[in-house]
């Protein structure tokens, strides 16, 4: 059994998502504030898990979550690069993130873990490549590049302690989303 500390760092991830999520809205930025609400939910739900005393209850929901939302958000950053669709294609573009994240997850498991360091290692190069007109560019292949080590590295990571494998897992997400945020944040025009 878990303890309940475990959602502190899960909170973190909601906190940033919310705000974060609400501010690329308002931006105009949709797919990026679609993968915030894909992050934020399935933290959400690691926090009504821990904080409610639901470890067991919730487990496969909770692990679920992580695992097909994580994905859409991944994708959904992704085709934030790839295909920068007009407004009519957008609900078409998140359905599509929601079917593939879905089906993966039903039926291919086991390739999740693959296709979202492949999709984060994509955003990294597309960013850098195609970067959205923002003062801080920089910020979204640093804050990809973060989340891909934080993966990877941290994670399941047998040199740490499983609780504090687990707070700088969610920690080191909660700060890469921020700064994908603000990395995606549209510059103010110019006045000349």
């Amino acid at each position: 059994m878990m303890p309940a500390h475990y959602a502190l760092s899960d909170a973190a991830i909601v906190l940033v998502t919310i705000f974060a999520g609400n501010i690329l809205w308002r931006n105009d930025r949709i797919l990026p504030a679609f993968a915030m609400a894909c992050f934020g939910v399935a933290a959400f739900i690691g926090v009504v898990r821990f904080g409610g005393g639901l470890q067991e209850e919730l487990a496969a929901l909770h692990a679920g979550a992580s695992q097909g939302l994580g994905l859409a958000g991944a994708l959904a950053m992704l085709c934030t690069y790839l295909f920068r669709p007009n407004d009519g294609r957008r609900i078409w573009t998140i359905a599509v993130i929601l079917c593939v994240a879905t089906a993966t997850l039903l039926f291919a498991r086991p390739f999740i873990g693959p296709m979202f360091i492949l999709a984060l290692m994509i955003v990294i190069l597309a960013s850098i490549a195609r970067p959205v007109s923002s003062k801080l560019t920089w910020l979204v292949p640093l804050a990809s590049a973060v989340m891909l080590a934080n993966t990877v590295f941290i994670r399941r990571a047998p040199w740490l302690d499983e609780a504090v494998a687990w707070h700088v897992y969610h920690v080191v997400i909660a700060l890469a989303l921020a700064a994908l945020a603000k990395g995606l944040i549209p510059a103010a025009p110019s006045a000349r």
